[in-house]
């Protein structure tokens, strides 16, 4: 009897991890077939929706087919909000540039604006896709909740940004591992975390 519930245990976590590779794989794919530039949002999208569906219980769903569903009625939208964030980066990258070629007071007065809208930024990064995936709502309404969320909870918001920092790391040392478990690993991270948050405020959920 003992025998067995550890067998039992054993393959549970060798279906866990196997489904964590795959959907991992499934990332890096069709992240590419997207040319990556246009593959990275709805692919990244579609990883966290099948996350969040783990974490709310349904463990039995067809992963190909949920990821491939998600990736296309998504694709338009999570690339509109993708487009967002690149613009912000560049918008940002422009700034910093300005900056450096100040002197004098003004040059840490903005530099110190913006190091503030870089801690802003990274929370919207850690917030966002989560909130996409479990809220429904515009583009802007994703990011003010992004906001207002990662605000509202700072040492969840710590332990997520934590956990994205140390999903690099790792994966930097170990580039097999990354391979097999950045992409699904680190969202696993943030969406269990977030929808803690959603599950406490009660908020309404996407199907």
């Amino acid at each position: 009897m003992e025998s067995a519930g550890w067998t039992s245990g054993v393959l549970r976590i060798c279906d866990w991890i196997s489904k964590f590779a795959y959907i991992n794989l499934l990332w890096i794919f069709f992240t590419l077939i997207g040319f990556i530039i246009f593959g990275i949002a709805p692919s990244t999208v579609a990883l966290f929706s099948i996350v969040r569906k783990w974490i709310m219980g349904e463990h039995n769903i067809s992963i190909f087919s949920s990821f491939w569903n998600v990736y296309k009625s998504e694709f338009k939208k999570a690339n509109i909000l993708w487009g967002t964030l690149l613009c912000i980066i560049g918008f940002m990258y422009i700034d910093l540039v300005l900056i450096n070629s100040m002197q004098g007071i003004l040059h840490y007065i903005f530099l110190t604006c913006f190091v503030i809208m870089t801690f802003i930024f990274s929370i919207v990064l850690i917030y966002i896709f989560p909130v996409y995936v479990h809220l429904e709502g515009s583009i802007l309404q994703y990011y003010k909740s992004a906001i207002l969320l990662g605000t509202s909870f700072p040492f969840r918001t710590f332990t997520m940004i934590l956990a994205v920092v140390t999903g690099i790391l790792i994966g930097l040392i170990f580039p097999g591992v990354a391979l097999l478990f950045f992409g699904s690993g680190v969202a696993f991270v943030l969406m269990y975390l977030s929808y803690s948050i959603f599950a406490s405020m009660n908020l309404s959920t996407n199907s």
